[in-house]
């Protein structure tokens, strides 16, 4: 299986997002299977770098557009929280130290405990960002066909209305209070529900994905009206 090809990566990052979420559910799933979300977690992660290394490799060729940006900005953060959360990770494992022993830090799990938030909210950003993306790989999928205008208003209806919920989805799953280094007392009883965890999460991280791509989208505009009135003045 080539992982150039279009359904190769759009499952891939599907998967990458998934797994994120899944290791949010620590006191239903236990310890050992957290661990094991965490490293499937880190070598898709390298998979899916491997697979985007020409656009690192082309950051200094070609004009800088607001996606560019964003993604430049996105990259470099998400990056920065997945190095944290790896690191802290290592600290924090109940298996590594059979093998190495290490000291327990404490502040390591405020690390984590952040990292972890801010690597999920920074993944649904990328994926806004790069809807459009996602999008012409679905396309290549669908033999190029192009979507109908009214499925693509369906979706962005579906999806705005998705994101009024996520601003109480994000405050039930804590994630609101998190991003901001502040400490939630929301904990979600696994013995009583288990789907709704789930969909507040997806609610959450779809508004943070919208948002994102509203944002790209204004960036974009601006940028065109900037260089339409300086081709007019020159004209």
């Amino acid at each position: 299986m080539k992982w150039t090809r279009p359904l190769p990566r759009v499952l891939l990052d599907g998967l990458l997002l998934a797994l994120l979420v899944l290791a949010f559910a620590y006191w239903w799933l236990g310890n050992g299977v957290h661990e094991i979300i965490g490293s499937a977690l880190l070598l898709l992660v390298l998979r899916h770098v491997a697979n985007n290394l020409f656009w690192w490799k082309s950051l200094s060729k070609g004009k800088w557009t607001p996606q560019r940006l964003f993604n430049l900005v996105l990259g470099v953060l998400l990056a920065i929280a997945l190095l944290a959360l790896l690191v802290s990770s290592i600290f924090l494992s109940r298996t590594l130290p059979m093998i190495l022993p290490l000291p327990r830090v404490f502040i390591m799990q405020e690390i984590h405990w952040f990292s972890a938030y801010w690597a999920i909210a920074l993944s649904a950003m990328h994926v806004g960002v790069n809807w459009n993306r996602i999008v012409a790989l679905t396309l290549r999928l669908a033999a190029k066909r192009d979507f109908p205008r009214w499925l693509k208003m369906a979706g962005w209806v579906t999806a705005m209305a998705i994101s009024v919920q996520a601003a109480k989805s994000g405050m039930i799953v804590g994630l609101w209070d998190r991003l901001a280094f502040q400490y939630s007392l929301s904990m979600w009883d696994f013995n009583q529900s288990v789907l709704p965890f789930f969909l507040h999460w997806a609610s959450a991280l779809i508004g943070l994905a919208v948002i994102s791509q509203l944002a790209l989208l204004l960036a974009t505009q601006i940028q065109g009206a900037l260089v339409g009135g300086k081709q007019e003045g020159r004209a």
